[in-house]
């Protein structure tokens, strides 16, 4: 993956270690995304630092956009 600055083993790594589909978002959750977000900063991956708590959206963000189909338990 030259575009991405990543071995393709890692690569692979990192994706079989990721799950689709919905689930909550929790501090946990935006730690998480959080240490992999400067991981790829300090790695030249991202051009500059990345701030996940800020692009994080309210209840009333995500329910005003989050389509009736889908459960908003």
């Amino acid at each position: 993956m030259p575009h991405q600055k990543l071995d393709p083993q890692v690569m692979d790594l990192v994706l079989s270690r990721r799950s689709y589909g919905l689930r909550a978002i929790s501090p946990q959750l935006i730690r998480d995304q959080q240490r992999v977000a400067d991981y790829f900063y300090q790695n030249g991956v991202l051009p500059k630092p990345v701030n996940i708590q800020a692009a994080v959206l309210t209840s009333e963000q995500y329910g005003a956009i989050t389509p009736r189909t889908i459960s908003q338990k």
